[in-house]
């Protein structure tokens, strides 16, 4: 069996738009929610928070040769992480594969903006599936000299917040196998709309809170009150680790453990007993070969419900017992918000740079006080640590649940 490894990583995300710029921010703890009221919405409308990408200074659809309009934005994210992703890969060197969570459905606003020219003979339906996002992606690849990619290799995954995990972790599992040798994973959410806030408003998932928008993210804290929606694309290149050692690249990290489980239980909430989301920890970390004792840090799916909240430091302490509370613990999202599909990838580049300057990201905005969240949360401000493996948390509606266990670079 191969080891994998991680050998180029690119976002797009409300903390920034360059790895540089997303890793500065993460680490001095910064926010990249924003008021959303009047803006991007009416003043009146219910959800009054979003993390939002700031394009202003990106490419147009038109410089990449993209479609306009507002559903090319997810095409336009998702390009140029790639893009990032791939840029120390040499050209002629092909890849077999793109898996990329995508999100599910037809967006109002995509139907709204298609039906105002009334001629079904102009409905571009092609745009609306979620293949026609990788098949952009394999052609800009293809243009900039990395070869043509079959479209049975061209995999979309909506597993809702598991999908960046679940994409990470299928490739992990052709390349172990050696079907594949190198491939593209991410995922990508740029749905910030209004139907998409509404739709979580209704589920009661999203919070409402009057509080300034940099402190609406309050994960694990006994006044959290929802998460934030927020957008993101991140993509990683992955590769056996005798593709990268060939070709001379530098590898920022091994992924070495993988767990996918499903609660079959209900669309929304999770098992009280939460045993899916224990086995998928323990999967993992069985996977990789490793004692429990091994990991240094969580990077919590943590999303700021009163639920996840309470049921994944319930399964935290139940794999592990009383070391859970030796091991830290913190959510991303406390500080970009919640880009579902797409937030698994980015927490994965989140945890490359953790392990890099070994330092751990913190959760802001937390106040303690919750007797069922009592681990470390790393409350407010980064802070040095040895990290060498790190478990990945992904829980989503409909009880799709998914881990990794990273390790560092050697």
């Amino acid at each position: 069996m191969n080891s994998v490894v991680i050998t180029g990583c690119g976002l797009i995300t409300p903390l920034g738009n360059s790895i540089g710029e997303f890793e500065r921010r993460m680490f001095a703890g910064d926010s990249g929610i924003r008021d959303i009221r009047g803006t991007l919405v009416a003043d009146n409308f219910p959800v009054p928070f979003a993390g939002i990408i700031d394009d202003t200074g990106l490419p147009s659809a038109e410089a990449l040769g993209l479609p306009s309009g507002r559903n090319s934005r997810g095409l336009r994210y998702a390009v140029l992480a790639t893009r990032q992703a791939v840029h120390d890969f040499p050209e002629g060197l092909p890849l077999d594969g793109i898996i990329y969570g995508t999100p599910g459905g037809v967006f109002f606003e995509l139907v709204v903006d298609t039906y105002r020219d009334i001629d079904t003979d102009r409905i571009q339906w092609n745009r609306s599936r979620a293949e026609y996002l990788l098949e952009v992606m394999a052609k800009d690849l293809a243009e900039r000299g990395h070869g043509e990619i079959a479209p049975e290799r061209l995999i979309s995954i909506n597993s809702a917040c598991a999908s960046g995990i679940h994409c990470i972790g299928m490739a992990f599992q052709f390349l172990k196998a050696g079907l594949w040798q190198r491939c593209i994973v991410g995922g990508i959410d740029a749905g910030a709309w209004e139907s998409s806030l509404m739709n979580f408003h209704l589920l009661n998932a999203l919070t409402t809170a009057d509080v300034p928008a940099g402190e609406a993210s309050r994960p694990f804290s006994p006044d959290r009150s929802g998460f934030v929606k927020s957008e993101a694309a991140a993509t990683l290149l992955m590769e056996t680790r005798k593709s990268a050692e060939q070709r001379g690249a530098r590898i920022l990290a091994e992924v070495c453990g993988f767990g996918l489980t499903s609660d079959a239980y209900r669309l929304t909430d999770g098992r009280e007993d939460n045993l899916s989301v224990i086995r998928a920890m323990e999967q993992a970390i069985e996977t990789a070969g490793i004692q429990k004792e091994d990991i240094d840090y969580i990077s919590a799916h943590g999303t700021s419900t009163q639920l996840n909240d309470r049921l994944e430091t319930m399964a935290i302490k139940k794999v592990f017992g009383d070391h859970a509370y030796k091991i830290p613990v913190s959510s991303l999202k406390s500080q970009t918000g919640h880009p579902t599909v797409a937030s698994g990838a980015m927490e994965t580049v989140a945890c490359i740079l953790m392990f890099q300057r070994q330092r751990l990201a913190p959760t802001i905005n937390f106040r303690a006080g919750d007797p069922e969240c009592d681990l470390d949360y790393v409350p407010h401000k980064s802070r040095p640590a040895e990290v060498k493996y790190i478990l990945n948390n992904a829980f989503g509606f409909g009880g799709q649940n998914a881990c990794i266990v990273l390790r560092k670079a050697d």
